[in-house]
């Protein structure tokens, strides 16, 4: 009996559906930098993936509430309007590492967490810290930057437990309003948003009673960012579902100019989880795919490096890299991924799915490059069984504590079953350049290749017929240049 699935992808070139949405974003530590002595540099590879949005991660970027001398203000009882009794150093380095790159960054206003997650004591003071932290890094303030940060998000998951925020929600939501007076005193044109909430579907002070402070204070909010981590179901095809259930919360308030930031996703957030590697790479690029007709509009992979974290002092396993800076099967989807988005515009396609087998295709402004990726993923058998409650209940381990948590979630796809495609036949039609001559090449990820180059060949004519081997968990880039 023969196996063997074929899928049949076909691809026109000739026309152009709209722009590439480009929602890769990421967050981690691209390089060595004050305070973080050991880490690989990696930054090459974020700039080979057309990384695009940054957000500033937890020991760089840190404002607490409390006397840290890791923080960006170290001592609550100096002078803020001093540049001196800043610790801008970390910050800085990171801040141009990212910017030599040409990527935007959200700047994170949060505390150092689980240590210092005390809401403050001085709201005056406080608003006129984040104002020169803000100056700083747009205005120059202290021998700072001009225009380096666009993006300023305040809060990070306030609703998980005390573990992030130990204090009230009215208290959270002055803090709110102060940060948001000092960032549009600063620059009325910066983007400013938040509070990153954690558990995104479950009604409460950090989502309904949020929004209302806004409403009712008249405050700014371009964006709201929430979070998702697919554990509970490893669906690549979440995020696309609660992003459209977030979209209707906002528009039943009032907010529908307020733009969706997915401020963290990942197949996976729980520390102890266990995965393959190519399994995770596959379910990356499906993911980046089903994403492009999402209601999301900016989005930040988690985490682009080696998962090295300063705070808990563990590697956390959502890191796409090896300790020491080298490639696996995840890095080279996510590269993959930034390449297919970094060709503008998008292209009409045939064959893909939503169980896994993602299909999408662009091409350059100038018609030059048509790039192709195709990810085969197959959410394993045990998330394809209907839940008798859909919450997940798990218990989060930091340091001595143990938090027990209590999570809505979408109702699991139960016949999102993978179509069983061990190869494809991809039909492109209607080159850009006519009959010209083209080149093919082939890149791939998966268990045995971290985007290496599986063949190439040269042609001519005005349409193409690829037929390759990809069987699920895999990731395959086809490009095709044209050749002079």
């Amino acid at each position: 009996m023969n196996t063997n699935r074929i899928a049949k992808v076909s691809v026109h070139a000739g026309v152009s559906t709209g722009d590439m949405r480009k929602l890769h974003g990421t967050s981690g530590i691209p390089g060595p930098a004050a305070g973080t002595d050991g880490v690989p540099d990696i930054l090459n590879v974020w700039k080979a993936a057309h990384v695009t949005l940054v957000r500033s991660y937890d020991w760089v970027s840190r404002l607490d509430t409390v006397d840290n001398p890791r923080s960006l203000f170290p001592d609550w009882s100096a002078d803020p309007s001093d540049p001196a009794n800043y610790n801008f150093a970390a910050t800085d380095s990171w801040v141009r590492q990212v910017r030599s790159i040409g990527a935007d960054i959200l700047f994170t206003i949060a505390s150092e967490i689980p240590s210092n997650k005390q809401p403050i004591g001085d709201l005056a003071k406080y608003e006129q810290v984040v104002e020169n932290i803000v100056r700083h890094y747009v205005c120059g303030w202290g021998n700072g930057f001009t225009g380096a940060v666009t993006h300023w998000e305040f809060g990070d998951q306030p609703d998980f437990g005390t573990l992030h925020f130990s204090g009230t929600p009215d208290q959270f939501y002055e803090m709110y309003a102060a940060a948001a007076r000092a960032v549009k005193r600063v620059d009325a044109g910066l983007k400013f948003g938040g509070p990153c909430v954690a558990f995104p579907l479950n009604e409460g002070p950090f989502r309904e009673g949020f929004l209302g402070f806004i409403k009712d204070k008249s405050l700014p909010l371009d964006f709201l960012s929430w979070m998702w981590y697919a554990d509970n179901s490893r669906d690549p095809l979440d995020f696309r579902t609660i992003a459209a259930d977030v979209r209707a919360i906002l528009d039943k308030h009032g907010f529908g100019d307020t733009q969706l930031l997915l401020s963290y996703w990942s197949m996976t957030g729980i520390p102890t989880a266990k995965f393959e590697d190519s399994e995770n790479a596959a379910f990356i690029a499906a993911a980046a795919v089903y994403l492009q007709d999402s209601a999301v509009d900016q989005a930040i992979f988690f985490r682009a490096d080696t998962g090295t974290d300063f705070h808990y002092n563990f590697r956390d396993p959502a890191g796409i890299f090896e300790a020491d800076g080298s490639d696996n099967a995840r890095t080279s989807a996510f590269r993959l991924v930034g390449q297919t988005l970094a060709a503008t515009e998008r292209l009409p396609s045939t064959g893909g799915d939503e169980n896994g087998f993602a299909v999408l295709a662009g091409r350059t402004a100038d018609g030059d490059v048509i790039r192709i990726l195709i990810a085969n993923y197959a959410i394993p058998d045990p998330y394809l069984i209907a839940r008798e409650r859909d919450v997940f209940e798990f218990q989060v381990p930091i340091g001595t504590e143990r938090v027990n948590m209590s999570l809505n979630v979408p109702s699991r796809r139960v016949h999102a079953g993978s179509a069983g495609y061990t190869g494809y036949t991809l039909d492109i039609t209607d080159l850009p350049w006519g009959q010209g001559r083209h080149k093919v090449v082939r890149y791939r990820a998966d268990a045995d290749h971290f985007g290496d180059i599986l063949d190439s060949q040269e042609g001519e004519g005005g349409s193409i017929t690829i037929q390759g081997t990809l069987a699920a968990p895999g990731v395959e880039l086809i490009e095709i240049t044209r050749s002079s």
